[in-house]
């Protein structure tokens, strides 16, 4: 039987041993080790040794790696940063193994972001037009500057008491808002990632977020492509006149507008001077649009080349002229000089404050604020109001005197047009109902009643939704929250349903209950190889009821946004019977106790 290998690093990753451990190498980074056998398996008169290969694993990781040769050689990329530990074992010709070999590093942080722009620190001297790059890589700061009208918004995508970039303009075609630092932030020339979340006003003509000018041309933009209806992040070849763009675009045509959607675009070089390898990919709400686009193939003119503008936020050049400014909001700007891995654009999109996802209302329809037969968005996004049905929907005071849409079940809805997020991102939708015990003990069987949905051709996209199941001595009623995806002719290609795991009970009925759909971007399926669209979690008040569900496919609703009423089986109606009280959307997937302090906060409002 063998004796545990001699285990070496090529100096990316240096041993521990014994003492303060150094950092060294970073997540994601490659570094190369070489396996001996035990100075005591080698013949000392003949140097053969009966060692024939080694069985390699990263502690952490699930399997592990066979590598051949009495000498050989094993690449190993560190997930994350801190303390690792590499197994390694002999095995001799008889097949035998023997026992392991560690060899134990200190994996460096990754860099952080080398700009950060939060746009939260708004002035209250108008004269003040710059804002702050907050990040703390380097010594290196680049304040923007906002030029041509551009100002904060409320509408931050932290949250209360955030702001974002406004660069909206009351005379659009005239719109040239932007913000833009003093020189470069970032080499372009090296690997680079850039990321914001991006409100988009309109979708009728090209559109900008984040750029870095040449003389004529840009190294980079991401921006929206009026063309291709799609998000896009393309790498100019050269600065000059007419250059062609390396582009590569995001899967889905026709992004909602007037939504949050976060973006993100990484520049490869792969750590070497070899430019037919270097690559371009967008990411939108954290998940890669399609594989990365070799630079060489897509555009066989192209030289890495430096940026020597400012930073562009909200308009890129081209042929020597500035153009293509975006319309709306954009927050959370960031740059960082390497290439993030798929995995860490995924929590970057995640907009975490302490540890927990941020969330934005977007969506508030509140019936104690109704007027007539129309209930006003509150949220500050301008939505569209609930408008109530022509029959079956009457506004009226409950037993405790709020105001409620109350529902006949048969005919009555309150709709207005949407949809009011990005579906391909994490969001979450909450209703205040009443469950009218009358009505519900004369549905049938197997009845489904739609609280609030999206429509999407003749289904939801998204639905939360009360099913009435009828047993040998009782009924039972069960809530769920789900999602449908549909092909281009309007197939089902996916339903996924998250059903409570207990009914009702007695007491819930005729009286107020909230009920929570929440949708996480970032949530992966055990197994899952990578991030899919997300899971689902679904809450009655704040306890979450019937753990996890995961969709693997997502389609964007459009049109109706409803409560009381919707579409599944190609069957619209789905009629609600009870009240309606509250409907919020935020963007962003809420927690347990993000969802105690929103609830908390409503009723005591």
């Amino acid at each position: 039987m063998p004796r545990a290998p001699r285990v070496a690093s090529d100096g990316t990753y240096k041993e521990c041993a014994g003492g303060p451990c150094p950092e060294s190498g970073e997540p994601g980074l490659p570094g190369s080790f070489t396996f001996r056998p035990n100075e005591a398996d080698i013949d000392p008169a003949t140097g053969k040794t009966d060692v024939t290969a080694y069985l390699v694993r990263l502690q952490g990781e699930e399997g592990a790696t066979l590598v051949s040769g009495a000498e050989a050689s094993h690449i190993v990329i560190p997930p994350s940063d801190g303390m690792q530990t590499l197994e390694v074992q002999a095995r001799d010709r008889g097949e035998r193994w023997g026992p392991r070999a560690y060899f134990k590093f200190n994996v460096k942080p990754a860099p952080g972001a080398v700009s950060h722009w939060r746009f939260a620190d708004r002035p209250t001297d108008p004269s003040v037009t710059t804002t702050k790059d907050t990040a703390t890589e380097g010594t290196e700061r680049h304040d923007a500057t906002l030029m041509d009208g551009a100002g904060w918004s409320e509408r931050g995508r932290r949250g209360a008491d955030d702001f974002s970039l406004d660069l909206n303009s009351t005379a659009p075609a005239k719109q040239k808002a932007y913000a833009s630092t003093s020189g470069p932030v970032v080499d372009t020339k090296d690997s680079f990632t850039v990321s914001a979340w991006a409100y988009l006003d309109g979708t009728k003509s090209d559109q900008v977020l984040l750029s870095a000018p040449g003389k004529q041309d840009s190294a980079f933009a991401l921006y929206y492509s009026a063309r291709q209806k799609k998000w896009a992040f393309g790498r100019g070849a050269k600065d000059v006149k007419g250059t062609v763009d390396a582009v590569s675009y995001g899967e889905a045509a026709g992004p909602p507008a007037r939504v949050w959607t976060h973006l993100a675009g990484v520049f490869d070089t792969k750590r070497d001077a070899d430019r037919t390898n270097d690559t371009v990919q967008l990411f939108v709400n954290g998940r890669p649009q399609g594989q990365p686009v070799r630079l060489s193939a897509a555009a066989p003119a192209y030289e890495p080349w430096t940026s020597s503008e400012g930073l562009q936020i909200g308009r890129s050049k081209r042929s020597g002229s500035y153009q293509q400014y975006f319309h709306g909001y954009v927050d959370e700007v960031r740059i960082w000089q390497r290439a993030l891995r798929p995995m860490d654009v995924v929590q970057v999109s995640t907009l975490s404050i302490e540890g927990s996802p941020a969330t934005e209302l977007v969506a508030d329809w509140n019936a104690d604020h109704a007027t007539g037969r129309q209930i006003a968005d509150l949220s500050g996004y301008g939505r569209p109001a609930l408008a109530l049905s022509p029959q079956g929907a009457q506004l009226r005071a409950d037993s405790a005197g709020r105001r409620e849409v109350a529902l006949d079940g048969a005919k009555g809805y309150a709709a207005a047009s949407g949809p009011v997020i990005d579906e391909t991102g994490s969001f979450t939708v909450s209703a205040r109902v009443r469950v009218d015990s009358a009505l519900w003990a004369a549905k049938p069987n197997g009845y489904r009643a739609t609280v609030a949905g999206q429509k999407l051709a003749n289904e939801s996209s998204w639905a939360l939704v009360l099913t009435k199941i009828v047993g040998e001595e009782a009924s039972w009623y069960v809530w769920s929250f789900e999602r449908t995806a549909v092909d281009a002719r309007g197939k089902v290609t996916e339903r996924v349903k998250l059903q409570s795991n207990t009914a009702m009970e007695p007491e819930q009925f005729d009286v107020p209950l909230d009920v929570t759909g929440v949708f996480n971007a970032a949530g992966t399926s055990p197994g899952a190889a990578q991030n899919g669209p997300g899971e689902l979690g679904l809450y009655i008040g704040t306890t979450a009821v019937g753990g996890s569900a995961y969709a693997e496919l997502t389609s964007q609703g459009t049109g109706e946004l409803a409560a009381g009423r919707g579409a599944s089986d190609g069957t619209t109606g789905h009629y609600f019977p009870g009240g309606l009280e509250r409907l919020r959307l935020w963007s962003g997937s809420m927690t347990a106790n993000g969802l105690r302090q929103v609830l908390e906060e409503g009723a005591a409002g």
